[in-house]
């Protein structure tokens, strides 16, 4: 019938209908395709973005200050700006690497010195130092100055310091306690102001440090008082203190401005001294002494020279002529080295043999040459030997005509020796023919018989 179908057909008819294929599923698939591609993208983008963010490199002498730190926020008031307002701006940088490992731009390892200059660049980049005044202001300018490797600055600022005098001594104490390079030209600036009041607190600072690296340089600034009102506060601790450094640099500056005021003080001390710490620090001090006007007090304190030291102080007096070197020094110990007795002259002749001052230089080629206040065995060679720290044309000129011309074994040996030394200087030196034939005209070979 018409309209009806046999279940036959029915079967045929399904046969024949189309078959959706497979390929539907693999559509989904691509259709997530591009989503995933475009966020795998992003996340490439920003990885590299970061990457290139860490490599950038900080222009160094230009530091980003953070808006939070201010001149205000550092600094209340005017009055209250001192160097350790400067210190707690440092200190309170937020965000600031302190880590001397830190990489910087050329990939080379930041140095300690690197860090505290970057740290003190932002915090007193952030300073108005229009609201500073006086010693305060001329220390931070100073200490922006150091940081920035601003050598003109820093010696402007040091002599407008030393021009202030004991005013700055308050501000530039606090700048030492910082340590670093700005801690060091501080104490710089103390030690050439030199008052009793500056010497007092660069000391003070100095045996409250801790061992170390940054104690030693200070140490080596308090060496470089030349102030004479700062005698007494030095030479009573030398004696006083317990700490070894500050003896020692208070004992050098002591060495640097001693005169007859300060070898009688020395003196007197050493008679009265009751400890042998006391007496081993006195001897010591006078042995180091190089001042030229102490030579009067230092020849009255060595004595006859044909008496052998009584003391450590009178043997200490005899080792400082050597230091101070100066003509009538020389003149002294080539006298006491001929009179000694056999075996008793080795101290003299080793402080002949290191003399180096320049006054002295004349001096000793005449005794080298061979005069008749020196024998061949005793001033000659020790002579020989000191012209070693003169290493110069005309010192070879001589000892080259010693060497050639001398009768004396003992001479040409130490004369020979001599030269050898100064031509495996890292400056070799060498006699010209100039050189040679002054020194024929100035300074004939005498044959010693002594």
């Amino acid at each position: 019938m018409r309209g009806t179908r046999s279940p036959k057909g029915r079967q045929q008819s399904d046969a024949t209908a189309p078959v959706c294929p497979k390929r539907d599923r693999k559509f989904d698939w691509a259709i997530l395709l591009y989503p995933a591609s475009m966020l795998a993208s992003l996340v490439v983008l920003c990885i590299v973005n970061h990457s290139i963010e860490r490599e950038v490199p900080v222009p160094r002498g230009r530091v980003a200050v953070p808006r939070e730190i201010s001149a205000s926020d550092s600094f209340p008031s005017a009055s209250a700006a001192t160097a350790d307002s400067l210190v707690d701006a440092q200190t309170q940088l937020p965000g600031q690497s302190q880590n001397p490992d830190e990489l910087i731009g050329d990939g080379t390892r930041r140095t300690q010195e690197d860090a505290e200059d970057l740290a003190a660049l932002a915090a007193l980049q952030s300073i108005d130092f229009d609201r500073l005044e006086g010693p305060a202001k001329v220390v931070a300018m100073l200490r922006m100055a150091v940081a920035e490797k601003n050598h003109a600055q820093i010696k402007q600022c040091l002599d407008e310091l030393i021009a202030l005098g004991d005013e700055a001594v308050f501000s530039l104490t606090e700048l030492v306690g910082v340590r670093g390079q700005a801690g060091l030209w501080a104490a710089e600036a103390l030690a050439r102001i030199g008052t009793p009041m500056a010497a007092a607190a660069l000391l003070d600072t100095l045996a409250q440090t801790e061992e170390g690296q940054f104690k030693e340089e200070l140490g080596r600034r308090v060496s470089g008082i030349t102030n004479h009102d700062s005698w007494p506060f030095l030479l009573d601790t030398m004696i006083q203190t317990d700490d070894a450094v500050v003896a020692r640099a208070a004992g050098d500056s002591l060495a640097r401005m001693a005169d007859t005021p300060v070898m009688d003080e020395i003196v007197a001390r050493y008679e009265a001294a009751e400890t042998e710490v006391e007496i081993e620090r006195l001897a010591r001090l006078v042995g180091n002494i190089r001042s030229s006007n102490a030579t009067e007090s230092l020849l009255s304190l060595a004595g006859d020279v044909t008496m052998a030291a009584q003391d450590s102080l009178q043997q200490a007096a005899i080792d400082a002529l050597a230091k101070v070197g100066d003509a009538q020094c020389v003149s002294y110990l080539l006298r006491r080295l001929e009179a000694a007795a056999p075996g008793e002259g080795t101290s003299v002749y080793n402080a002949i043999t290191q003399i180096n001052n320049q006054n002295a230089y004349s001096q000793l080629l005449y005794a080298a040459a061979g005069n008749k206040e020196v024998s061949a065995e005793h001033g000659q060679t020790a002579a020989i030997q000191a012209l070693a720290n003169y290493p110069c044309e005309e010192t070879c000129a001589l000892l080259e005509r010693i060497i050639a011309e001398g009768s004396n074994e003992k001479v040409v040996t130490a004369a020979s020796r001599t030269l050898d030394g100064i031509r495996q200087t890292p400056y070799a030196v060498t006699a010209s023919a100039e050189s040679l034939k002054k020194s024929e005209e100035m300074l004939p070979i005498t044959p010693v018989t002594k």
